[in-house]
């Protein structure tokens, strides 16, 4: 009955944990990265939150690295529990932006996750068409008639991006000033990545 008791409880500690674990980040099965048009799933939750400091904002380097020739794209960003401190003394704010070392929102900008603001329950990822620029340029023709060449064709990448070196995605999350991060008691937050790899 002894032997029982103990697994049972060693059960009920894996399950709590279970529920607490830290940033998750997994391959979707094949017919979600289908329906979904991503192939990765990164999921956070407030107890990922370990910032005491009221007003400070809290940036996770750890959760998924990039290797060189991959090329990594946010599909969407989807709020599955809004974030709450349960205080009803301040507006509650958790903001959240997705980058890299290089761009702090290459891939998502400011986004609300708080319930107390106007939460974003699903926003897709930045777009790269946003981001294209041209140059236009006037030349003069031989004679007195003047034309109008495309002389340049920008595009920053803006949204999506394939990595010449290692890196690291970096997610930032930002409380109310009169806050801090690890005071929420709710909220989790999925973004889906499409990354693109070389066979190897």
């Amino acid at each position: 009955m002894d032997k029982i008791k103990t697994l049972a409880g060693i059960a009920m500690v894996l399950l709590v944990a279970g529920w607490t674990q830290a940033a998750s980040f997994r391959p979707l099965p094949e017919q979600e990265q289908i329906n979904l048009g991503a192939t990765h799933v990164l999921t956070m939750t407030y107890a990922d939150f370990t910032e005491t400091a009221t007003n400070t904002a809290q940036t996770f380097t750890n959760v998924f690295a990039v290797a060189a020739k991959e090329g990594v794209q946010l599909v969407a960003m989807q709020l599955r529990t809004a974030f709450d401190t349960e205080n009803t003394n301040y507006t509650g704010s958790v903001l959240v932006t997705v980058g890299d070392g290089a761009d702090a929102d290459l891939y998502l900008t400011s986004t609300e996750l708080a319930s107390d603001g106007t939460e974003v329950w699903l926003k897709y990822g930045r777009s790269v068409q946003a981001a294209s620029s041209m140059t236009l340029t006037n030349v003069v023709g031989t004679t007195t008639n003047t034309y109008t060449v495309l002389t340049a064709l920008t595009d920053d990448s803006t949204g999506r991006k394939v990595y010449t070196a290692d890196d690291e995605i970096e997610i930032v999350f930002t409380p109310n000033a009169e806050e801090a991060l690890a005071a929420n008691t709710s909220g989790e937050v999925r973004f889906y990545f499409r990354i693109t790899r070389l066979n190897r």
